[in-house]
């Protein structure tokens, strides 16, 4: 009697090794990767010996071939609370539950850091 499993055995072998073969050959190298993707996540470790004592610190920084190293704290800050496709750099919504309508009203800063009702 013939073994039914042997068949199935050499199918998903070769299976397996067509894929591995076209993986390798349609893969990305790790060149182009960093071509596409200028910009990678550096980690940083450190160790400090004080008084018998070992203190290790792993920071994690983001290190672009540009120069730029991301998006500053005010960059982020502006992000966060100013940005808006309807309302203007600075400005933000705020809620006027006293309004007839109960419409939300806007503030923005001026150039003094005072923020006006608009």
């Amino acid at each position: 009697m013939k073994n039914p499993i042997g068949p199935f055995i050499l199918s998903m072998l070769f299976l397996i090794t067509f894929l591995l073969i076209s993986n390798y050959a349609y893969g990305k190298t790790k060149s182009q990767w960093l071509n596409e993707n200028p910009c990678m996540i550096k980690s940083i470790t450190t160790s400090v010996i004080k008084d018998g004592v070992t203190t290790i610190t792993k920071e994690e920084v983001l290190k672009c071939k540009d120069g730029y190293d991301g998006p500053n704290y005010w960059e982020l800050f502006a992000q966060f609370y100013y940005a808006d496709l309807t309302t203007p750099a600075y400005c933000r919504w705020y809620a006027r539950p006293d309004h007839p309508f109960k419409t939300p009203g806007m503030m923005c800063l001026n150039e003094k850091g005072v923020w006006e009702v608009q």
